[in-house]
C-alpha cells in the first residue's frame, strides 16, 4: 500500500503546489461543468444519460474562458475530463487537466508561467525551445511566415509516408511525433511557432506571418505534458481555420459570442496541464495509472 499512498502524496503536492502559484498570480479557481450540453461528433464526447441530455466534457476551455472580463482577467480550473479512447500508460478515459484563461497575457509570457507551474517538479530538467517553423525552414526550405502550408502538405506527408492526401492536420500531428517529439529523450522542450492548419486552430496567427501560430506544447521526455496558446483575435479568421479542420463546434460558437457581445476579451491567453502526466514525469515514470486515484470505483 505504501506506493498507493505516495502516489496519493505526490498528486496532492502537486496539485497545492499549482494551486499556491496560481494565487499568487491573482488567477480565481472556477468550476464549469463537467455535464455539457454540445455533442462535438462522433468519438468526441462520452453520453452521461443525464435529463434532457447531456455529454462528459472532453476539454474545459470554453465554459471557461467566458468567465474572463474585468472583475476575473485571470481564471483557472483543475478538473476531470473524459475521453473515449482506449486507456494506455499515458491516455485513460478519465483523467485531470488544469485549464486557465488569461487576459492580455503575452506569449513569452505564458511559456514562462507554464514553466514556473511545471518546472518546481522537474528539477532535472532545463527547459529549451525549439520553433516548428524554423525547424521546417531547416528541413524543408519552405519559409512559413511568408508561405503558406500548401507546399508543406504533400513535401511532409511523403517525409514520414503518409498518403498526400492525408488531411494535413494529420500529417503534422503524426510529424511532430515522429520527427521532433521522439527527440526529446531526456529533455524538456518547449516546441513553438507551430504551422496553420493543425488541432489549435484558435491560435492567434503570429504577427506579420502568413502560417505560423502563437501556440506552445511542452515535451518532457517524448510526453507532452503542457499545451498552451494565445487566442486568435479576428474572429472571421478562427472560424474559417477551425472549420478547415473539422474543429468548430457549438462550445467554440458560445466563447465567440461572449467576446462579439463585448463581455469576453479577444486578447485572452490560455494553458492546459495534464495533472497525471506531470504527477508521472516528477516521479520519473512514464505510466500516469498510478495517479488515477480509486481505480477499483
Amino acid at each position: 500500500m505504501s506506493a498507493l499512498f505516495d502516489a496519493i502524496r505526490t498528486k496532492a503536492h502537486v496539485l497545492r503546489s499549482l494551486r499556491a502559484l496560481l494565487h499568487e498570480e491573482g488567477f480565481t479557481e472556477l468550476v464549469t461543468p463537467v455535464a455539457r450540453r454540445a455533442d462535438l461528433g462522433p468519438g468526441r464526447r462520452v453520453p452521461a444519460g443525464l435529463h434532457g441530455g447531456r455529454y462528459l466534457r472532453a476539454m474545459i476551455g470554453p465554459a471557461l474562458r467566458v468567465n474572463v472580463g474585468t472583475d476575473l482577467p485571470r481564471v483557472y480550473e483543475i478538473g476531470p475530463c473524459f475521453r473515449p479512447e482506449l486507456p494506455d500508460a499515458l491516455h485513460a478515459p478519465e483523467f485531470t487537466m488544469l485549464d486557465l484563461y488569461a487576459a492580455e497575457l503575452r506569449f513569452d509570457d505564458l511559456i514562462d508561467l507554464a514553466w514556473r507551474l511545471v518546472g518546481p517538479h522537474l528539477p532535472h530538467y532545463a527547459p529549451e525551445r525549439l520553433s516548428v517553423a524554423e525547424h521546417v525552414l531547416d528541413a524543408f526550405g519552405i519559409d512559413l511566415h511568408t508561405e503558406p502550408i500548401d507546399r508543406l502538405h504533400p513535401r511532409m506527408a511523403a517525409r514520414i509516408g503518409a498518403d498526400a492526401a492525408e488531411p494535413f492536420r494529420d500529417v503534422l500531428g503524426r510529424y511532430i511525433a515522429l520527427e521532433l517529439e521522439a527527440r526529446t529523450a531526456g529533455r524538456a522542450v518547449f516546441l513553438t511557432d507551430y504551422p496553420a492548419g493543425g488541432d489549435e486552430p484558435c491560435a492567434r496567427l503570429a504577427a506579420g506571418t502568413v502560417a505560423v501560430l502563437e501556440r506552445f506544447e511542452l515535451i518532457v521526455d517524448g510526453i507532452e505534458l503542457v499545451h498552451g496558446y494565445t487566442d486568435e483575435t479576428d474572429s472571421a479568421a478562427f472560424t474559417e481555420r477551425a472549420k478547415a479542420v473539422g474543429l468548430y463546434d457549438d462550445e467554440q460558437q458560445l466563447a465567440l459570442d461572449a467576446v462579439t457581445a463585448g463581455s469576453v476579451p479577444a486578447d485572452t491567453a490560455g494553458l492546459g496541464i495534464g495533472i497525471e502526466r506531470l504527477c508521472a514525469a516528477s516521479a520519473g515514470l512514464r505510466d500516469i495509472t498510478p495517479f488515477l486515484q480509486s481505480p477499483q470505483f
